[in-house]
């Protein structure tokens, strides 16, 4: 409608709370880490057998500890832009998306710094090695105020943005996925099924011999429409 609007300030408080979320999760990660290690030191295999996988869980643990790498991203980008009545992909569009990318960078980083600040820098911190990276630069030019603080406290987290694709997690949401706009109205999404279960409906068989359910997936805001 004409009265839809974007909450920014909202939006801000969202992304603090999300990046905070995400460290807290990096935590969890390290201890299931090490509940793995110490199941697998106490298979009953050989050392030698064992040093592989034990090397493989000792270096995803090291570099989690030293980068404590975050992604946070976004999904339903088409859908909020749908709400505010700007076509995707024009002018006003891609500027308005810009600016809400801008805001998730800025913020995200933002929010690490805060982290840092409280809970210490990731161990491997050093702007030196920064201060040629275009990104961060791009960050700084549009805060210097969380340059100084980011020289001053360090940051939590390595690298804190991703896009992902979000298939699955936008037909739990019922938003459109990502950053796409509203492909189709609908379209046919395949599950891969295990064919000997009796609950199983089998729709189809491909060339590798797998077998699919296929359902029908509707866009929410078209069947309210």
């Amino acid at each position: 409608t004409p009265a839809a609007s974007f909450n920014s300030d909202m939006f801000v408080e969202h992304v603090h709370h999300a990046q905070r979320l995400m460290d807290d999760i990096i935590d969890l990660e390290l201890e299931k880490i090490d509940l793995i290690l110490q199941k697998i030191q106490k298979d009953p295999e050989e050392s030698e057998i064992k040093r592989t996988e034990i090397n493989l869980w000792q270096n995803i643990k090291q570099k989690a500890l030293q980068g404590r790498r975050t992604g946070i991203g976004i999904t339903a980008e088409g859908d909020m832009l749908a709400a505010l009545g700007i076509q995707y992909g024009s002018d006003n569009g891609i500027q308005f998306c810009e600016e809400v990318h801008k805001t998730i960078a800025v913020e995200t980083y933002r929010a690490s710094v805060k982290l840092g600040r409280e809970r210490g820098p990731f161990p491997i911190y050093n702007l030196e090695n920064e201060k040629n990276n275009p990104f961060i630069n791009r960050l700084f030019q549009e805060d210097p105020e969380l340059e100084q603080e980011m020289k001053r406290w360090g940051r939590r987290n390595i690298s804190l943005l991703t896009v992902a694709p979000t298939g699955s997690v936008s037909i739990c949401t019922q938003t459109t996925s990502g950053i796409e706009p509203v492909f189709l109205i609908s379209y046919t999404r395949r599950k891969k099924v295990n064919p000997n279960d009796q609950n199983t409906v089998v729709t189809f068989v491909d060339d590798s011999g797998d077998s699919w359910e296929e359902y029908s997936v509707f866009h929410h805001k078209f069947v309210t429409w």
